[in-house]
């Protein structure tokens, strides 16, 4: 999960064309290829068929699984469950501060978001332009998720939408067969395993609009950085607020260990439950399986209104019904009231009504 990333302030320039976009974000849904967004830099025009229309055996070939590449997602995937099990005594045992659990709480909310907003819908769909500054502090945000660097996230997210739940897709539930045993082994799969085998990021294929934004080159190598700040950021937290050794524990238990369990656990959700069970209310492709799952709004920051994420991919809202709570879509409405980020794709009723499927009635 390990990877590596930085640009320059934007110019706002209506006029330019969609450059550089590999098909995970257009040609997963092929009516959008038309779509005209000025990004950041100015990488090199790549065809809509270039990157998707390739079938996946043809990605870069896969590093072969190492022990240390096995030990070290252990590490970090293992390490914050042990981390929320003590935690979990502690509270029991009524050993939690207050004070610990609203580092965990506003920490929860930065990294989370910056994950959702900076890595999922700027940087891999291009939902909206920001601001150097802004982009730079989303992207730090994302990194201290502990979910790897942006470069190769996005990457690895552009190839689901290629290839979801079909051959090529990093991690569908769906393709280890349809025996209970099977389906118990493609959830698995999905929520967790898929982390443990290297995967073929191909990045020249998936990201060269990335790739060329050298600020988020410069970022995404700092990830290992951001991995220590992640947790010595809240035990500083706890030790300014408590000033004792007991309190600095506690902000790297729970601010560090507990906060990041949570966010991949939301995460890995959204990969594994959002294609197994939920409502489908719009038009996706026919193997697409992706679900609207409302029990996980409030933790993902909205990411789990998924069927129409993968319906209409590069909306920088994902919950559009009345009742479907999307955090992320609400902070980035206020930085574009701020002027922190423009070209913000919002949802158009026509296109809406144009994806929702005539079987579904639309909620009122």
């Amino acid at each position: 999960m390990v990877s590596r990333t930085l640009t320059a302030e934007l110019t706002v320039s209506p006029t330019s064309s969609n450059r550089g976009l590999s098909a995970a974000i257009d040609a997963c849904r092929p009516e959008l290829a038309s779509a005209q967004v000025s990004d950041v830099s100015a990488p090199p025009r790549i065809s809509v068929t270039e990157a998707a229309s390739r079938p996946p055996d043809q990605d870069a070939r896969a590093p072969q699984t190492s022990r240390a590449h096995q030990a070290i997602t252990a590490v970090v995937v293992f390490g914050p469950l042990l981390g929320t099990a003590v935690a979990a005594l502690m509270l029991f045992r009524d050993q939690a501060s207050v004070a610990n659990l609203a580092v965990a709480v506003v920490l929860y909310l930065v990294t989370g978001h910056g994950l959702t907003a900076g890595f999922h819908r700027m940087c891999t769909h291009r939902a909206f332009r920001a601001r150097r500054l802004t982009k730079i502090v989303l992207v730090v945000a994302g990194s201290l998720a502990l979910e790897g660097g942006v470069l190769g996230w996005s990457a690895n997210h552009r190839r689901h939408h290629a290839y979801t739940d079909v051959e090529g897709d990093p991690h569908s539930p769906h393709l280890s067969g349809r025996s209970l045993i099977g389906q118990l082994r493609g959830a698995l799969h999905a929520h967790l395993g898929w982390l443990f085998r290297p995967q073929p990021e191909a990045r020249e294929r998936w990201i060269p609009d990335l790739l060329a934004d050298r600020d988020l080159v410069v970022l995404d190598r700092l990830f290992p950085l951001f991995c220590l700040a992640s947790f010595a950021l809240p035990a500083l937290l706890g030790f300014a607020i408590s000033g004792s050794a007991a309190g600095m524990l506690g902000g790297l238990l729970w601010g560090g260990l507990v906060r990041v369990f949570v966010l991949q656990q939301a995460t890995f959700a959204v990969n594994s439950a959002c294609h197994l069970w939920g409502t489908r209310p719009f038009r996706t492709r026919r193997s697409d399986q992706a679900r609207n799952l409302a029990a996980l709004a409030v933790v993902s920051f909205g990411e789990n209104w998924h069927n129409l994420h993968h319906s209409l991919p590069r909306l920088a809202r994902h919950g559009v019904g009345r009742h479907e709570w999307d955090s992320t879509a609400r902070l980035i409405a206020i930085l574009e009231k701020l002027s922190l980020v423009v070209e913000v794709r919002w949802p158009d009723a026509d296109v809406l009504s144009a994806r929702r499927r005539r079987d579904v009635p639309e909620e009122r």
